[in-house]
């Protein structure tokens, strides 16, 4: 019988090859993740967006591996992702790392009440703003606010009259960035995700790999650079070193990185490592 061809893995075998060989040195593991895009697909409207059993399922596993911590950091506010990722025990990261728990005492960005008192403002004024705007949804974070036009026919086909009247509303301080068709009103504050990484890893000397979509996500690629495993799941220009292709390949590199972790872990004392090199061609 001819053997059947051994699937394509939907993971660069380059990163994979260093996920191993990280694992076969016994270094320790930061494993962040955006939400949206990333462990969850997007959704039509933004409250369906969850992860499926198989997602939640490697999640838990891997955060559960030795020397080994999973952090979900998104653009959500906390009280939508303790919801979304109940039960995986990854620390959480909203409003794109302006909040944090679940790694020692909560912690929150100083300026971060003040700035939600803004945003409550910005959101009762985007509301009135883009009211006769159908299909617009605008959605109040904790300090941002998204307003998103996925379901907004007139507004797909020019998305900049939107922005030009979102820009209108935001007060000095504050800014227009783009999303996933969305726009979202932000503090202009020098903290992101990528911070919030370094932040959440200065405790625990651990590699960093960094799962994103967005343009936020891009943002934390170019703080974290070259040193962490930075993986930019579907299109568009992007500066991290990998590329995903949906979320279903995020499965792929969990399942990956959980079976290292667990190969090292029922390996017999003083097995030889592997050694890698992190200089690698970018794969895109």
């Amino acid at each position: 019988m001819t053997p059947r061809p051994r699937k394509a893995s939907a993971v660069p075998a380059g990163l994979l090859r260093e996920v191993r060989a990280s694992a076969l040195r016994g270094e320790p593991l930061l494993a962040a993740f955006d939400f949206d895009g990333v462990l969850s697909p997007i959704r039509r409207f933004p409250g369906q967006a969850r992860m499926s059993d198989r997602t939640r399922s490697l999640l838990k596993r891997l955060g559960e591996a030795k020397r080994t911590r999973t952090l979900i950091v998104s653009g959500r506010a906390l009280r939508f992702l303790r919801r979304a990722a109940a039960g995986t025990g990854a620390a959480l990261a909203g409003d794109h790392g302006l909040e944090f728990e679940g790694m020692g005492p909560p912690w929150k960005h100083p300026a971060l009440d003040e700035l939600a008192r803004h945003a409550r403002a910005l959101a009762r004024a985007a509301r009135k703003a883009t009211k006769r705007l159908k299909g617009v949804a605008v959605e109040l974070k904790t300090a941002t606010v998204s307003v998103h036009w996925r379901r907004a026919p007139s507004v797909r086909r020019d998305p900049e009259p939107l922005r030009a009247l979102l820009e209108s509303l935001a007060p000095p301080g504050w800014r227009v960035a783009p999303g996933l068709m969305l726009w979202e009103l932000r503090p202009l504050v020098a903290w992101g995700k990528g911070h919030l990484i370094e932040y959440a890893q200065a405790g625990l000397g651990a590699r960093i790999l960094f799962v994103g979509d967005d343009h936020t996500d891009e943002e934390g690629f170019r703080r974290l650079g070259r040193e962490a495993w930075c993986v930019r799941v579907g299109p568009g220009e992007t500066s991290a070193r990998w590329r995903l292709h949906g979320v279903e390949a995020v499965d792929e590199l969990l399942t990956a990185a959980l079976e290292a972790r667990l190969q090292v872990e029922a390996a017999p004392a003083g097995r030889a490592r592997e050694r890698s090199s992190t200089r690698r061609a970018p794969q895109r």
